[in-house]
This record gives structure tokens, sequence and C-alpha cells, in this order.
């Protein structure tokens, strides 16, 4: 560890000389010979042996890149706990603890609320008054929680997660951690979706739109959604309390502040897994995601159960939604990227937000149109889907253009793309879809977001939630990731932004 250190301050062979490799630009500094590059470096150190001795001390694979060299010496920092896996992090996102709390407890009575304020008696139903409203709305306690649907629901949640590590189709490599490690995931969501599709098809060709599944999936509409609320609040508490095992895993950077509820919110652990399961990419996906589409599914077999026919509007909603889906599992390696992954914890946050927000509350245009059914006809079938093709056409471009480069920015197909490079190693992209803004792929999912809601016509604002709420989210989101990026680039994130002035919508924020 010494030799490495002295070869580092001999050339000055900062994470700025160590970082990944690129042909357009020098990978170490003004001051260090043309001819001493890093493999000559680790080689007059002793680490690597001259040709022609064939076992180099480091048992680097050949050809060996700079990348390689960063993550064997991130591998020797570690193993010498020179990376503190569980250094307290500073500083609040949502407000600090009294913020998160208040999304603890206003989030779960939003996704009720919904419910209660969108339903067979109106949406919302103002002709009511207070007295009709408890008498007709209100559920008593059978009606709200049911113990025989929360054991369906965790027998779902776990037979997705069986599924999850028996699946062997695609393992794929994380992002590098602080600790030099890259942790290996199994992505199978398509894997597994594609079948379950098919058997509630197969379900529904041989017992029709009437089939007992669907009519049981309305009925216990709001046991699921109590059981979802249940299940995701002691998932978060389970995960957190695991976090202080004696083995102490890696931290996440935000979520070990020493605040029990914050840290409980934001998730303490970066990557709590059992085993092969990693469980915050699997509840990023799985029983959130594909519960989101069974509920469509059962609210156009709900339309058809009361009117016959399944209206243009429900089949945008369930088209729009479902390629949603479909893409992301299609797409599922590009999540190894996202924040989420790389950077939060898991808490409740993510818990919540994955397994009762999404499907929950994400479905509400599909809910409504199952009560209230509405036909749009040609000229509004076209005028949605123009809004959806462009919504889709910039999240789709964006995502894959920074997956593609994350993954290997030497590609040719990538060649026309400018970046600068932090001093971290990391490089940024200032010219494509991501030098239109910083966070472009937000834009197009917001605009997609007003496909989903245009369905349901102008009858009712409710309907019009997910906008107005994922616009707070987007800024939201947007902003913590800023204020993480100014922490971690520096002087390199101001000139960063000084190049890549817009934040959201090019121009204009």
């Amino acid at each position: 560890m010494l030799m490495v250190l002295f070869c580092c301050v001999r050339t000055q062979l900062s994470c700025r000389g160590v970082r990944e490799g690129s042909r357009r630009q020098p990978i170490w500094s003004p001051g260090l010979k043309s001819t001493e590059t890093p493999v000559a470096i680790l080689r007059s150190c002793g680490l690597l042996k001259a040709p022609p001795r064939p076992r180099p001390l480091l048992q680097l694979p050949s050809p060996i890149t700079n990348h390689q060299i960063h993550s064997h010496l991130l591998d020797i920092m570690a193993a010498k706990g020179v990376v503190d896996k569980q250094a307290r992090s500073h500083g609040y996102d949502f407000g600090g603890p009294l913020g998160v709390g208040a999304i603890s407890i206003l989030a779960p009575s939003v996704s009720f609320l919904l419910y209660f304020g969108c339903n067979q008696h109106g949406c919302p139903p103002t002709h009511l008054n207070w007295a009709q409203y408890v008498e007709q709305v209100l559920p008593t306690r059978e009606q709200f929680f049911s113990l025989e649907v929360l054991g369906y629901f965790a027998a779902y949640v776990f037979g997705l997660a069986l599924l999850n590590v028996t699946i062997p189709v695609r393992d794929r490599i994380g992002t590098l951690l602080k600790t030099g490690e890259r942790l290996v995931y199994n992505l199978n969501a398509l894997e597994t979706f594609i079948p379950m599709m098919g058997a509630l098809a197969f379900g529904t060709y041989l017992n029709g739109w009437e089939w007992s599944f669907w009519t049981w999936v309305w009925d216990h509409y709001l046991h699921l959604l109590t059981a979802a609320n249940l299940f995701s609040f002691v998932l978060a508490c389970g995960i957190y309390l695991a976090s202080f095992r004696p083995s102490k895993p890696l931290l996440a950077a935000g979520g070990n502040t020493g605040n029990h509820i914050y840290d409980w919110f934001i998730g303490r652990e970066l990557n709590p897994r059992i085993g092969k399961l990693d469980i915050k990419l699997f509840c990023e996906l799985h029983p959130g995601m594909m519960g989101w589409a069974i509920l469509n599914l059962a609210f156009a077999a709900h339309q058809f159960q009361t009117i016959g026919r399944v209206t243009d509007s429900m089949i945008l909603v369930n088209i729009f939604q479902f390629w949603y889906i479909f893409d992301a599992f299609w797409n599922e390696p590009a999540i190894l990227t996202t924040m989420d992954i790389t950077s939060d914890g898991f808490g409740y946050m993510l818990s919540f937000g994955d397994l009762a927000w999404v499907p929950f509350t994400y479905s509400l245009q599909g809910r409504y149109l199952a009560m209230y059914p509405l036909d749009l006809g040609v000229a509004g079938v076209a005028g949605v889907l123009l809004v959806q093709g462009i919504g889709y056409y910039i999240f789709r471009g964006a995502n894959g253009q920074k997956n593609a480069f994350r993954t290997n920015p030497e590609d040719p197909s990538l060649k026309h793309l400018k970046y600068i490079e932090t001093k971290t190693g990391r490089k940024l992209l200032i010219s494509g879809w991501w030098g239109m803004s910083r966070h472009i792929n937000y834009l197009g999912d917001w605009i997609m977001g007003w496909a989903w809601c245009l369905p349901t016509g102008f009858g009712t604002w409710v309907t019009y939630f997910y906008v107005g709420y994922f616009a707070v989210l987007l800024i939201n989101r947007e902003r913590r990731d800023d204020g993480h990026c100014r922490i971690k680039y520096g002087d390199d994130w101001k000139r960063y932004t000084g190049i890549v002035k817009s934040r959201i919508v090019p121009g204009i924020y």
C-alpha cells in the first residue's frame, strides 16, 4: 500500500490519473512524463513486473486498462481500511427529520384519500354532505383491512422474490462502489413479467373478462392498498434494524445522519441483500410495477363487466402504462446507473414508493375510467398519441444515451458527444440530449404523464393529480441531485452548470 501511495505522490497520479481512460484526452497529470503511463508507473513501483516475466504481482487481466487499475487500487484501499463504509453523512433533505416525518404520514394518507375522494359516489363526491359521506363512503374495519388479503399480498411479494433468485437469465455488474466492489445483479424482471402476463391472458381467454380473478382484485382494492402500506412499513423497519448488524454493511451517503427517523425514511443501508436477492432492485421493478399492470387490467375488466365493452380511453391508458412498465423491464440494465440504485439507501421512501405509491396511485386514471367510461374519438386518440410519442422519444432517447455513455464511453457511436472530466474521474456530458438540460429525461417522463391523464377528459381534476405531484417530485429530485453533485464534484460542478444551464426544461427551468 505504501508503494502505491509513494508512486501517486512521485508522479502526481491522483484519482485523475487512475480513472477510466479516454482516447480523446490524456489520463496523466501535466507534470507527468508522456512515457510514464499508469502501467509503467506500477511496474516502476514493483507492482507489475516488466516483460518477459509473465506474472504481474497484481494479477491484472490482459490487456490492462486504466479502469481496471483504478478498481484494483480501490480494492487494496478497502482491504487496508482506507474506505470507511459507515462514514457519517451530514446535511438533510426534505426538511430534515420533521419534514420526512410529515411525509411519512402525508404520503400514505394521500394514497387513501385518492380512493375515498374518487369512487363510485363521485370524483370527488362533492354532492354528499358529511353524514352521507360517512355512511356511504367511509369503510368499516372489515372493509378497510383483511388479514387474508395481507397474507395473499405477502405471498405475492415473496413468490416474486423467489423467482428473482431462481431464474438465472442476465447477470450484470453494477457501478463501482466506493469500496472498490461491483455488485452482481440478477436481472430477470422481463423473464418474470412475460410468463405472468401470459398466465393472466390464458385465464382471461378461458373465462372471459368476467373471470373471478379480475372481480376479486376490484372488490378487494382497498384491502390490497392497506396491505401494501403495512407491508412497506414493516419492510422499511426490518431493513433499518438490519443495517446495525455487526458485519457493518456499506451505508448510503445520505442516510447515515444518526437521526433514527430521518435515516429510516431515507434508507441507511445502500445495498441491503439476502443472499442473491438485492432487495432495493427487486422492489424497484418487481412487485409494484407488475402489480400496477395487474390493477390496470382489472380496471379494464370491470369496465367491460359494467358496460359490455372497453372504451378507447381505457385502452390508451392501459397501452401507455403497460408500455412504460414493459420498457422498464426491457431496459432493466439501465436502472443500475440511476440515483435510486447508486446513491440512495433503501428506507421507507423507496419501500412505500415502490410497493404502495406506484401501483395504487399511478393507476388512478384506469380506476376512474372503470367507474366513469369515456370515448375520445379519432381526433382525441390522435392528440393523446402525439403527446405520448413526444414524451417517450425524449425519455428513452436521453436515458439510453446516458446509460450507453456510462457503460462504454469509448463506443464509436458516442464519438460525437462532448464531455468534461472531473477530478473524481467521472465524465459529465455537455452535448447531445444532456447538453439541453441536466435532467432532460425528467421532461420526457413528465410529458408522458400528461398522456396518461388526458384520456380521462376534463370532467374532474382528481385524475390530473399525477402530473402535479410528478412535477413536484422531479423538481425535488433534481434539487437533491444538484446538492449532492455540488459536494461531490466541487468546482467541476460549477464549471458544468455554467455550460449546461437548464435544470429540466431547456431555456425555461
